[in-house]
């Protein structure tokens, strides 16, 4: 994190920043943090790679020096995912189906999936991988695509809501930045506009909505996750993606 003063207004305004190890690098969870958060927080080994605090552990005697990364969901532990989310949601079977309208087996449930997902769709067959692109909620019909490179996985621009700025104040539009929609992708090439309605001739621009154009298509833009926006290794702020 980083602290800098606005040459015009003289207010104090709070950076975040990317960790140093990008590998760890946890700053796409934290786009929503406010400048009266920041304020108040500290990051004290941002400035580290794992092997230094793993190696800092050790010379203090922590007993968790050597402990394994944990590859579970938080604060639950080392579980199947999918088995996890039937104990707490009945299944309910329906169709999948291509983006071409054929039929290829059931599925259990379209809450159970995510966009991209390849393994455990329940499909009939081997040869070509089918990866889900989208999930008719109300009709209970996954969709997917038929092998990697099908090109209904791939999308150039998406719509975002509730967009949160660090800084507290809405950048200029329009904005060329990076941008990542998932943690640890790299970084990628975006502008962000203004969401424009035309309503009766007149042109109004939603205050919490944007458009996100990027340079090269992205694979499995996944509604509900976030997008978050970077100037270098700061981070600018971030949406969900509708």
């Amino acid at each position: 994190m980083r602290e800098i003063k606005n040459q015009k207004s003289k207010i104090k305004i709070h950076e975040l920043l990317a960790g140093a190890d990008l590998n760890k690098d946890q700053s796409y969870f934290l786009w929503t943090l406010t400048q009266k958060q920041l304020a108040k927080t500290l990051f004290p080994i941002g400035e580290y790679a794992k092997p230094e605090v793993r190696a800092m552990a050790k010379k203090f005697g922590l007993a968790n020096a050597e402990k394994k990364d944990s590859q579970g969901l938080c604060f639950i532990g080392e579980v199947d995912v999918f088995e996890f989310l039937k104990s707490k949601i009945k299944p309910k079977r329906g169709k999948i189906l291509t983006t071409g309208g054929k039929e290829i087996g059931e599925h259990e449930g379209v809450m159970f999936y995510t966009i991209g997902q390849r393994h455990g769709i329940g499909s009939q067959g081997g040869g070509t991988p089918y990866y889900v692109v989208t999930k008719d909620i109300k009709k209970n019909i996954l969709y997917v695509a038929e092998g990697k490179e099908d090109k209904s996985l791939y999308k150039k621009e998406l719509t975002v809501t509730g967009a949160h700025w660090i800084s507290g104040i809405k950048p200029k539009l329009p904005l060329e930045c990076h941008a990542r929609i998932r943690y640890r992708q790299p970084l990628q090439e975006a502008r962000i506009t203004n969401y424009e309605l035309r309503i009766k001739n007149k042109t109004i621009i939603h205050n919490s909505k944007f458009i996100i154009q990027f340079k090269e298509p992205q694979r499995a833009v996944t509604p509900g996750q976030s997008v978050v926006f970077y100037d270098g290794d700061m981070i600018l702020g971030g949406g969900t993606i509708m």
